[in-house]
């Protein structure tokens, strides 16, 4: 077994310092003789220096002069270098056709050596003074501390502080403030307090009542006064513990504890449900909340201590690419949008890298329909909902896309969307996210759609905590999205809350096709798990105290068999969507297209072969699953004194004296991954 070693940020850091060809271009060849590339200059925002040829007042004009000088001929590489500092916008920054180079002289958006170029679409809050109205709300512990703030006038119309969090949403439109420590919270009651954990700071609803529109909260102390809130939610796990939703307070009976909503959650509420009250002014209490009046436009917020100055995030977007070509996006941070950080639809070879994206509502980067390029080298870290999404490709003719993410480090994302988020998306046909290190968030590692993405050599830990019935690698409900591979990655520390269950690999609602191989999970609740799916192989991976090491139901026989059989099911509309008769489908997966009449609930075909388990339980068949419809062989279970999961080296001498070979190189597996961001400091 061997695991791709994790290339180090930091070389590749010095790599771009010392204008390495693979992350900067010096210059263009033309017949033989090297043009340097022109350079235009951006000045930070305060910045008062004098304007000289090619220095700019901001991003949006220098792009300008850039599309000027491709319609003039300009053949050269041009690089947009900003300086130092902070470089504010408030709408987006739009790339098109008319900025593209070519492949050999591109378009390059370059930040400075150290990191310290930032990219932001937030702007300073003017202070005022806390109406008494507003002032007599608050609580009494509260009002020596809270202090008002003047939002924008974009923001003063808003009719909500955001717009409600569903089953479907994929990206919130937030906003946020923000103070020199990060993201503050609406108003909140329970509190997280000092030392949050995933289950920390919530209350459960008391009794639900029909129709899914009303429930009381249970009993206890601290409940705020809510009689006066006029833009209430509510965010709770209202039926499963693999979906939290934000949701709208239509009416508050403040003596019998009753809230009704304005409309009911994804099916509905149980008895029971954690949840929590969001944006209520009687609950701002503590450092790090804040409120906002739509009626005045006015923000009250308790700043955290030394950190009076805060900032609204205004721009939707900073950067929206449009049929671009040849772009490249490098050495820069870019922070604090309400939706995206970046967009990119249409075009070809475009690429972010060494490059820092944090403090998004929404997502950090998002590619579709781009044909060649994605993430290389970067920091991803305190994002709302799924860090990158990249979708490229042709489903219909299982075209390639070419897309990546590489060597790039993610952690605290899906903050404001806690469930169906990731880290890293994949969609279409043909994507790679290899060498990466996923850890320390909510959300998943990877969400995989589509054909033949490739998962590798990336180091997974500590994720989805507090949910249950959710997998820290998922791929689900589509019967044809097939020929993915998830090889060579280090998972381990992918456990939940008491009487909830998560997985490593979870395999959801008949996804089949996938391979699993040479992974080594370590200390994970269920590593493999395949919903119901067939033609499966798991194979050459190593389970440490992660039990049982596969389980296998045949779920497509009992509770999900309407889905197999209606004709309007989300199910078969996937199956039909994509032309299973045509040549290259028949040729890739020959009995596809007949599947749903040939026993199609029946789990079967799927190879677990050449495993070794330690201190894990083998195999566990649920739901009708049959091992004589499986190929199940050579797998290795190795009882005896198992080593502390995490002591690597240990592992090894362990199974060598037991005559197992694993070709595992400790020294490339480390648990922290790739070294600390190039960056000074991840969280300002």
């Amino acid at each position: 077994m061997s695991l791709g070693p994790l290339r180090s940020a930091t070389a590749l850091l010095a790599a771009v310092l010392v204008g390495s060809p693979l992350f900067g271009l010096t210059a263009e060849v033309r017949g033989g003789e090297a043009s340097a590339p022109l350079v235009l200059r951006v000045a930070p925002i305060g910045d008062l220096g004098p304007r000289r040829d090619n220095r700019f007042a901001d991003l949006p004009l220098a792009l300008a002069r850039v599309a000027a000088l491709r319609r003039q001929g300009e053949g050269r590489a041009i690089v947009v270098a900003l300086e130092p500092g902070t470089h504010r916008i408030s709408a987006p920054v739009r790339i098109g056709p008319d900025h593209a180079g070519t492949e050999g002289a591109p378009l390059i958006l370059r930040g400075a050596d150290d990191g310290s170029s930032r990219l932001v679409g937030s702007v300073p809050l003017a202070p005022a003074s806390v109406p008494p109205r507003l002032r007599a709300r608050l609580p009494a512990s509260a009002r020596g501390a809270v202090r008002a703030y003047q939002l924008p006038e974009a923001l003063r119309g808003e009719l909500a502080y955001r717009a409600p969090r569903r089953l479907r949403e994929t990206h919130p439109r937030v906003t946020e403030i923000f103070d020199a420590g990060g993201a503050l919270r609406p108003a909140q009651w329970p509190n997280p307090g000092p030392n949050p954990e995933p289950n920390s700071g919530w209350t459960t609803v008391a009794a639900a009542e029909a129709g899914g529109l009303a429930f009381t909260l249970k009993d206890g102390p601290g409940l705020p006064d809510l009689s006066l809130e006029r833009d209430l939610w509510v965010e709770g796990f209202w039926r499963w513990d693999w979906l939290l939703e934000t949701l709208h307070v239509a009416q508050v009976d403040q003596r019998r504890r009753r809230l009704e909503l304005d409309q009911p959650p994804y099916e509905g509420i149980r008895d029971g449900a954690r949840m929590r009250l969001v944006h209520a002014l009687g609950a701002l209490d503590e450092p790090g909340e804040w409120w906002r009046d739509g009626e005045s436009g006015l923000l009250l917020a308790w700043p955290s201590p030394g950190s009076a100055d805060l900032e609204v995030s205004l721009a939707e977007t900073l950067i929206r690419a449009d049929g671009a070509r040849h772009l490249r996006i490098e050495r820069l941070r870019l922070e604090r949008a309400r939706g995206d950080l970046i967009v990119v639809r249409g075009g070809e070879d475009i690429e972010i890298r060494t490059s820092e994206l944090a403090w998004a509502a929404g997502r950090a980067a998002v590619f579709e329909g781009v044909t060649g390029g994605g993430v290389s080298g970067s920091t991803v870290h305190d994002i709302g909902a799924s860090a990158v999404r990249l979708v490229g490709g042709d489903r219909a003719t299982l075209r390639r896309g070419g897309l990546f993410v590489r060597d790039t480090r993610f952690t605290r994302f899906s903050r404001l969307s806690q469930t169906q988020s990731s880290a890293i998306e994949l969609d279409g046909v043909g994507a790679e996210a290899s060498e990466n290190l996923i850890t320390d968030a909510i959300g998943y590692a990877i969400y995989l759609r589509g054909n033949d993405h490739v998962f590798r050599g990336n180091e997974v830990a500590r994720l989805i905590h507090g949910l249950s019935d959710t997998g820290a690698i998922y791929a689900g409900r589509d019967f044809t999205a097939r020929g993915s591979i998830i090889e060579d990655n280090y998972v381990h520390d992918i456990r939940t809350g008491p009487g909830m269950e998560v997985k490593g690999v979870y395999l959801d609602d008949m996804a089949s096709g996938f391979t699993i191989r040479r992974n080594l999970f370590v200390n994970v609740q269920q590593p493999v798990f395949i919903g119901g799916g067939n033609d499966n192989t798991i194979t050459h991976n190593v389970f440490v105290a992660s039990s049982p090491m596969v389980a296998l139901d045949a779920r497509g026989l009992t509770w999900m068999k309407p889905s197999l059989n209606e004709v309007d099911s989300e199910f078969r509309a996937a199956f039909a969507a994509m032309p299973l008769d045509t040549p290259p489908w028949r040729m890739r997966y020959p009995k596809l297209a007949e599947a749903l009449t040939d026993e199609p609930g029946v789990a079967r075909n799927n190879q677990i072969v050449d495993n070794v388990s330690i201190g894990s339980d083998d195999l566990a068949l649920t739901d009708k699953a049959e091992a004589g419809r499986q190929i199940i062989l050579f797998n290795t279970r190795l009882d005896g004194p198992v080593p502390n999961p995490g002591d690597l080296e240990a592992l090894a001498r362990f199974t060598a004296k037991r005559g197992i070979t694993l070709r595992l190189d400790p020294s490339k597996m480390r648990r922290d991954g790739l070294p600390a961001s190039p960056f000074t400091d991840a969280r300002r």
